[in-house]
């Protein structure tokens, strides 16, 4: 064979060793979400091993770095080893990489597949430099590409058993991908009340309607990208060419009529949702969500038209999204910030309490309004870490300040519906006042009207923490549906009147809201009005016979130290 030939083909041997170790490091960075070579510096300091190496290799046939061929044959090199530290170079950074961004993998088995895999390819590795003269190595290689087609591209794990539709997994993998632009419209449907369906008709006839629609799409959209998100939920993906009003036209005439199932008409309705374009400008997380989110409200509606998804829902998404990854990360890292709002005597114009009201920030820093991010930590159950976190963090408070200098003889703390539900509420509420040193008495409880839904329960539990020594405020009265003569047996010692009826009060008087407060203050309540925000309705609540002042007149909510600047009292 000519010298040539077998310089040749040497060099292309480790061309495409050391190639192969940046083509696993990036498909790694693929898994993980990432883009190595988003920007030119980052591009270079990824390629940066890959191409010195590539340089010395090529260059072997003149420098004989990597390898010559001389009269006694096959000789290594003396920059031979360079192909293996590239090697280890690129593994370490995969590794790293998943460590690092683990929590960007979806599922166990992806974490624990990288894990695998990177292993296969260290033991190869080793064999590689214990012993060079075996071809180990590339049958761990083989073992590795063996596993991921397993792993990560097994069909199986994106196909719908039912449907032999693609499944939720095989929907976000698609709209990750940037062939995604091919298929630049979508629209989806659910099924009508799909649970009370199933209720109906039996699980099992239910498996084979489902089946039966599934069969209907592959027949009538051959070509497309048909999806089975779950609970009776479709999404289609299509080109521009498809006409999809005349689709969707289409199966509304097919869902008019049965689908028959062993026997068994099954009677379905479905709802649509279109979405705009603008979802390629988003990424495959709030593309899913948005789409749920529309389906849910179109499942909701009694309005047969359709939903349109255009880019203001995916924004509210997005934004929702955003503040769901800043609640968990406030929570996690014990990040809850509390204000406090001061709360005046109405006789002495005085500081008398305060209320602990929790914030947290966004990644640039800026506060996000508790209307955002309560309704979403009400949703996702991260509303008792949060409360917990307020609690003891006003015990906190308490416990390293002089309360008398501040003027302060209680503080409230709001307890959400799910808190209040919490059967060892009172034992942990507890066991944090012992932990600070404090009394029960130097932080009174907030219960919203909302709370209370069910007396028994709101009975039971107040007891619990009375029994504790802690006292009960009800707040924003004049939201809910509670009475007098309901609260007249309810331990509450105060009654906060929500500024809604503050409001209207100072903006048409009349005798309701001071019979109201002269008949709570004769049961035995202290009041609070809330919402005092200039100094005619300061007056005015004081003239009905208010006992606390609360509201943006005295001040906004502020943080802790502020507060402490604020008003300790100079000696």
């Amino acid at each position: 064979m000519p010298k040539f030939v077998v310089i040749f083909s040497n060099m292309l041997f480790f061309v495409f060793f050391i190639l192969r170790a940046y083509a696993f490091f990036v498909f790694t960075c693929s898994i993980l979400e990432l883009n190595p070579v988003e920007n030119k510096f980052r591009t270079f300091l990824c390629r940066l091993p890959l191409l010195i190496s590539e340089i010395v290799t090529l260059s072997s046939p003149w420098t004989k770095a990597v390898f010559s061929i001389e009269s006694t044959g096959y000789q290594r090199g003396y920059f031979y080893n360079i192909i293996v530290l590239n090697f280890a170079i690129y593994l370490f950074m995969s590794t790293y990489a998943v460590i690092i961004f683990r929590g960007k993998l979806k599922a166990k088995r992806e974490f624990y597949g990288v894990l695998f895999y990177l292993l296969l390819l260290t033991i190869g590795l080793i064999f590689r430099i214990l012993l060079p003269k075996y071809l180990l190595m590339d049958t761990f290689c083989v073992m590795t590409i063996i596993s991921i087609n397993l792993l990560f591209m097994n069909p199986e794990y994106f196909i719908e058993r039912r449907t032999r539709l693609f499944n939720s997994e095989g929907l976000r993998i698609i709209l990750q991908d940037t062939t995604r632009q091919k298929y630049n419209t979508i629209f989806a449907f659910v099924i009508r009340h799909y649970q009370e369906a199933v209720e109906i008709y039996g699980a099992k006839q239910m498996d084979v309607g489902i089946r039966l629609i599934g069969l209907y799409l592959r027949r009538i959209l051959p070509k497309e990208k048909l999806f089975y998100y779950r609970s009776g939920r479709f999404v289609i993906m299509t080109k521009s060419s498809v006409d999809v009003s005349a689709v969707i036209k289409k199966i509304e005439e097919r869902f008019k009529s049965p689908w028959l199932s062993d026997n068994v008409e099954l009677y379905l309705e479905a709802r649509f949702v279109e979405v705009s374009p603008d979802y390629e400008m988003y990424d495959s997380d709030i593309v899913i969500n948005t789409l749920v989110n529309a389906l849910s409200k179109a499942n909701n509606s009694t309005d047969k038209s359709h939903i349109l998804v255009g880019r203001e829902m995916f924004d509210t998404i997005q934004n929702n999204t955003a503040i769901k990854r800043a609640l968990e990360k406030a929570i996690e890292n014990n990040k809850i910030e509390v204000f406090l709002q001061p709360i005046m005597d109405a006789q002495t114009n005085t500081l008398v309490g305060a209320e602990s009201l929790c914030r947290i920030r966004d990644d640039k820093g800026e506060i996000i309004s508790p209307n955002k991010f309560i309704p979403i930590a009400e949703s996702n159950g991260r509303i008792n870490q949060l409360g917990e976190q307020v609690f003891e963090k006003t015990c906190k408070f308490i416990s390293e300040n002089d309360m008398s200098t501040l003027g302060l003889e209680w503080i409230n703390v709001n307890l959400s519906a799910a808190q209040f539900m919490k059967k060892d509420l009172a034992s942990d509420f507890s066991n944090l006042i012992e932990k600070y040193n404090l009394r029960p008495s130097d932080i009174h409880l907030e219960i919203t009207e909302a709370v209370i839904v069910d007396d028994d329960i709101m009975n039971n539990q107040i007891q619990s923490l009375r029994q504790k020594g802690f006292l009960f405020s009800l707040d924003d009265y004049g939201t809910g549906y509670s009475n007098i003569s309901r609260l007249k047996h309810s331990p509450f010692s105060n009654v906060k009147i929500d500024m809604s009826l503050v409001w209207d009060y100072c903006d048409n008087p009349n005798l309701l809201l001071p019979m109201l407060i002269k008949a709570f203050k004769k049961t035995g309540y202290s009041i609070t009005a809330e919402g005092i925000e200039t100094k005619e309705i300061e007056e005015t609540m004081k003239s009905i016979g208010c006992d606390y002042l609360q509201g943006m007149y005295y001040s906004p909510p502020i943080p802790m130290d502020e507060f402490i600047k604020k008003y300790t009292k100079s000696s």
